[in-house]
């Protein structure tokens, strides 16, 4: 329903898409998301470099398909001609420049409400992500890798660890 919400005929909609796509598969933080460059993508090994992170440490991603697929779209025919290598771009003035977190947790947090959701902050997708990748079978050091977390108790706590089940 999330995901719906986005109109992906529009270029601003492409752009949205792209990014709640970056958020909740590849389970990025909003700042992490507006400080990506096109750069950080490496389409023949279908991976996204981290460089500005919140731990300060580089990460490596793998690109889903539906990921690299939205990217791609909004990359050809969505996104503004601009000097700049970011990849996320302002479409209305100033046009062309780089988005900022802020303005990435107001798009998604728009978002949430036109879905129905009373949950409007993006980190909600990181803890989705991590919860289903734990349900899955993912190893909570896989997890910790992927979303850049030091300790596995952090991770615990987002992938709503049950220990019942453990």
């Amino acid at each position: 329903r999330f995901m719906s919400t986005f109109p992906r005929h529009t270029a601003i909609g492409q752009r949205d898409y792209a990014i709640a796509l970056c958020l909740s598969e590849l389970a990025l933080r909003a700042d992490e998301v507006a400080h990506l460059t096109l750069d950080d993508l490496d389409w023949r090994a279908m991976t996204l470099r981290l460089f500005q992170t919140k731990q300060r440490r580089q990460r490596l991603v793998p690109l889903p398909d539906q990921v690299s697929k939205a990217l791609a779209a909004y990359l050809k025919t969505g996104r503004p001609q601009t000097k700049t290598r970011s990849l996320f771009v302002r479409h209305r003035a100033p046009l062309g420049e780089p988005l900022h977190g802020r303005f990435v947790r107001r798009i998604m947090r728009r978002a949430f409400i036109r879905a129905g959701f009373s949950v409007t902050g993006t980190h909600i997708l990181r803890h989705s992500w991590a919860t289903r990748a734990h349900r899955r079978g993912a190893s909570l050091k896989l997890i910790a890798d992927l979303l850049g977390h030091r300790s596995i108790d952090t991770t615990m706590r987002y992938a709503h660890v049950n220990l019942n089940e453990l």
